[in-house]
């Protein structure tokens, strides 16, 4: 009988508490009315290296959370960083956009789309090595300057998104 009453006392809690804001995200936990993008990673290429400061500055200015592991730098005899975006669903298409301005700018170049769902909504990175080749699907130029046109809405920019990772013939949303 204590359990229940325990129960119904936080239902009557929670009950009163103010609603969340819209731009609240509750599954994120980030306030998504200044930037869609609640948590980016960045690999820079080495030969961008002295631009740290630079993009950390940036994303600042865009109201993106930076902590100190945001931001890591490729290894100067490791090659190139991988030259992919992440997009999360729920990032805006103008946040996207500047995701994709920012691998262009840092990282030289976007060929490749990482599977959309196989990451949180408002997670954006560039240069991530965390999936493997399968889950990097090849974009021509003309592709990326679709997904960069920017009259594009929203929902429209991540149908191009999905009907460019061919989302369908994929991997299942972990999110």
């Amino acid at each position: 009988m204590k359990k229940y009453l325990i129960a119904v006392a936080m239902v009557l809690i929670l009950a009163a508490l103010p609603a969340t804001s819209q731009a609240d995200d509750s599954r994120t936990g980030c306030d998504t009315a200044v930037t869609t993008i609640c948590t980016i990673e960045i690999w820079l290429a080495h030969s961008h290296k002295s631009e740290d400061k630079e993009l950390r500055n940036v994303l600042k200015e865009k109201s993106i959370k930076v902590l100190r592991r945001t931001i890591q730098v490729w290894r100067p005899r490791g090659g190139h960083p991988p030259t992919n975006i992440a997009i999360g669903s729920g990032i805006s298409a103008r946040d996207a956009q500047l995701v994709i301005a920012l691998a262009e700018k840092y990282n030289d170049k976007v060929d490749m789309l990482i599977i959309q769902s196989l990451n949180p909504p408002n997670y954006a990175a560039i240069a991530t090595s965390a999936w493997d080749e399968k889950s990097q699907i090849p974009i021509t130029k003309e592709e990326l300057a679709a997904l960069k046109d920017p009259n594009l809405s929203t929902e429209e920019f991540h149908t191009l998104y999905r009907k460019l990772t061919d989302e369908a013939n994929h991997v299942k949303a972990f999110y």
